[in-house]
This record gives C-alpha cells, structure tokens and sequence, in this order.
C-alpha cells in the first residue's frame, strides 16, 4: 500500500531527481488567477522561446502560491541556484527572462519577487520572507505552488499520504480522538469542533454513510477552497479518506 518502501522511494527517487536536475526548471502558476492573467499565453511563450534556442528544460505547471495580484507567475531554478519567482510576467517579457538569466546567468533582479529555498541572489529577497509570507504557517497549504498537483509522487515525497497510513494503524475511535485533542475546527465561520463532528457521525444509525467534501465558493470575493483543490488535491483526498476511515463512511463526494 501507500506504506510500501518501494512507493516511497520511488516517489522521493523521481522528487530528488527534479530538485537536483542538471536541466533549467521553470515553474509556471496555471491555476484559475493565472489563467485569468493570461498563464497559458505565457506557457506557449516560453516553449517556443526555448525552442528557438534549443534549450531543454523542464516545465511544471503548479497551483497558486498566494500571490494572485503577481500573476502570471513564472519561477525559474537553474541547476544548484535557488529558485527565482517572477512576477506579472507578460509574453514580451518571456524571451528577456529566457535570454538574459537562463542563457546569459543575469537574473534580472528588477523582474524578480524573490527566492525561494536555499541560497540567496544579490538584489533579491527571500520570498518567505517577506512580510506577507513571514508570519505564516502553511500546513493545508504547504505544497501550493511548489509541486505538480497531478503527479502523486510530488505529493507522497513531501510526506503525503503519511498521516492516512497512521490513521490506518489506528482504531476510529482512536482518529477521532485525536481530531478532538488536536482541537481542529470547522472554517466556515461556526468552528465547530471536528472530532465532534466525525463522533457523531460514527455513532449515528445507518447502514452507509456519505463523507461529504464542501468545496462550494460560498463567497465569490474570497474564492478560496480552489486554492487546495487546484494546487494541492491528493491533501483533500487524504483529508476525506482519514474522515471516512474515522467515520465508517463508504462514500464520498467532492461538490
């Protein structure tokens, strides 16, 4: 299953591999805000500019890193340099970035928002450093923007998958109880307890049971839920697949 040494490895193998790729990486934001911003536009910019050169790189479209008013966000990670995240970037602006950094090692640091990982660039910050991103503690959202949302060996090489596995060597009653320590609570403005939730749903009659995953955009200004579905979906499956093992759910929707 999901445990096995062998799916481990393999998905570490394939996420080491890309990390410490001798091929140029560029990471492209395709999730709903750069697609609105015209991503798509961008991505057939910066294949064909790399074709006119004949540069092979590796291109991943990733999910949004929270940064909506930045997008088209572009993130270019030459081998063993950090990873420079480009922002509002524009088809015009593609053959600059291809031309003065991933050919001529000008990392163009007027174009930059900042780095990302380790290493530093002159003339650049820190991404998470920056004020907006410094007080905060990703844990739903740590993989957004940074892995492929597709490829479920970027996914189990950060660890995903993990807590299911844990969840599993447990009893129900024990998962529930520890949703409960935990202290986890709903977003939707009540906070209800979780653990609460699940207990109540484990103890009621029935012979199926449905866990149902609420992804409807209540609030058209805030738009949020499709930030997780789109750049990081193996987390929501994990989630209802914890939820229904603690509930005894058979079912499950996403709406």
């Amino acid at each position: 299953g999901l445990n096995s040494p062998l799916i481990r490895n393999q998905a570490s193998a394939e996420w080491e591999a890309l990390e410490h790729s001798d091929k140029t990486r560029i990471l492209i934001g395709t999730a709903t805000c750069g697609r609105a911003s015209g991503a798509l536009t961008v991505l057939e910019a910066i294949k064909s500019e790399l074709a006119k050169h004949n540069i092979e790189a590796i291109i991943t479209q990733v999910g949004c890193i929270g940064l909506c008013y930045a997008e088209p966000l572009v993130d270019i990670v030459k081998p063993n340099r950090p990873r420079i995240c480009y922002g509002n970037v524009t088809p015009e602006i593609v053959p600059q970035l291809i031309e003065d950094y991933v050919i001529n090692d000008n990392p163009r640091p007027d174009l930059a928002l900042g780095t990302i990982g380790d290493g530093s660039v002159d003339g650049i910050p820190k991404l998470f450093e920056l004020p907006m991103f410094k007080p905060q503690v990703r844990i739903a959202l740590r993989n957004c923007g940074i892995i492929d949302p597709e490829n479920i060996n970027h996914y189990i090489a950060r660890d995903g998958y993990s807590g299911l596995v844990r969840a599993l060597g447990m009893k129900p009653e024990e998962v529930i109880e520890e949703i409960k320590k935990a202290g986890l609570r709903g977003r939707g403005g009540a906070g209800f307890p979780t653990g609460l939730k699940w207990e109540f749903c484990r103890k009621s009659p029935g012979k199926v049971k449905y866990l149902i995953c609420n992804a409807d955009e209540g609030d058209p200004g805030a738009f949020m839920n499709r930030s997780l579905l789109e750049g990081d979906p193996h987390a929501v499956l994990e989630g209802m697949l914890i939820g229904a093992y603690a509930i005894g759910a058979t079912e499950g929707y996403i709406y």
